[in-house]
């Protein structure tokens, strides 16, 4: 089972075999001696518009620092259930730090696309399909911001403005 090319109906298998080892390396930080991966839980719970209360649940994949610095940077993959709407949540942490379970310091950059449901906060209609970006920063306490961008049919507001306030990344 080696990695070199087959004339031709392997192809495609080979061209797996490379992917899957190259996403292996990128992941696992192979040529970096300093660091080892992980995956970590990256939980929060918010308050803010639109969702009002939510609750963050993800992980981070990526990799820690062994010199004793202990920070780490990866993906973000995250669900957003609130009252007013969920969200699923794709980034990048270019620095976090975890801490009892949680990232409870760090910065992520974040693609988002948000659900509206119930009476979601900011004069926002239920059942609507929103987009963008989103920047988190946390130091015990998080504070996030986004701009948002309805991408289904109705009524409402186009562009949304969000912010939360709430412990973890």
């Amino acid at each position: 089972m080696g990695l070199e090319a087959p004339p031709e109906r392997g192809l495609q298998l080979w061209l797996k075999r490379v992917s899957l080892v190259s996403l292996a390396a990128l992941v696992m930080g192979l040529g970096a001696a300093s660091a080892r991966a992980e995956v970590e839980p990256a939980f929060s719970a918010e308050l803010g518009r639109p969702q009002k209360l939510s609750a963050n649940l993800g992980i981070r994949i990526g990799t820690v620092k062994k010199d004793g610095a202990d920070y780490g940077r990866g993906f973000l993959i995250q669900v957003q259930p609130g009252l007013g709407g969920g969200a699923v949540n794709v980034g990048w942490a270019p620095v976090a730090l975890p801490s009892w379970g949680t990232q409870a310091v760090g910065l992520a950059i974040k693609a988002r696309v948000l659900r509206t449901w119930g009476d979601p906060w900011g004069g926002l209609e239920p059942d609507q399909t929103f987009a963008g970006g989103e920047v988190a920063l946390a130091w015990i306490v998080k504070v996030s911001f986004g701009v948002l961008t309805r991408v289904s049919s109705g009524e409402g507001k186009k562009t949304v403005f969000t912010w939360s306030v709430g412990v973890g990344l």
